[in-house]
């Protein structure tokens, strides 16, 4: 393989790799974002009183009346669910995402697998011609 189609692939590679770390951080923020929320469905249970987020930083304390959520099971359709059946539905997302950054990480594996290959190829192919 010549020099110039290993930086190519190099390159290539560098870039997807750059993606995935991308989707894993995204993933991250998702999970974080999940697990403040099962904190907040603790507070509901404790203290029957929440900060409720009107938009843009701003929030409002809202006395809890009444113990059932109404979730958005996707495709705009919202449920009324309990306390334990929101968490349910969130944990399981939770681990649904863990699932996907796993299978993330082992793609960047892959990749710098792929990239030491690479370099090794390309310091043999440089060594060969000044020996």
């Amino acid at each position: 393989m010549e020099q110039q189609e290993i930086i190519v692939k190099f390159n290539a590679l560098q870039e997807e790799g750059r993606k995935i770390e991308e989707q894993i951080g995204m993933i991250n923020q998702q999970i974080g974002e999940f697990q403040v929320l099962l904190l907040s469905l603790d507070k509901i249970e404790e203290k029957g009183e929440i900060l409720a987020g009107l938009g843009k930083g701003v929030y409002v304390k809202s006395e809890i009346k009444e113990k059932e959520l109404f979730v958005n099971i996707g495709n705009n359709i919202v449920l009324k669910k309990s306390n334990s059946e929101t968490r349910k539905i969130v944990e399981s997302q939770i681990v649904q995402l863990d699932e996907v950054k796993q299978h993330l990480l082992r793609e960047i594996e892959k990749i710098n697998l792929q990239l030491r290959f690479l370099v090794e190829m390309a310091e043999k192919s440089g060594g060969g011609e000044t020996g």
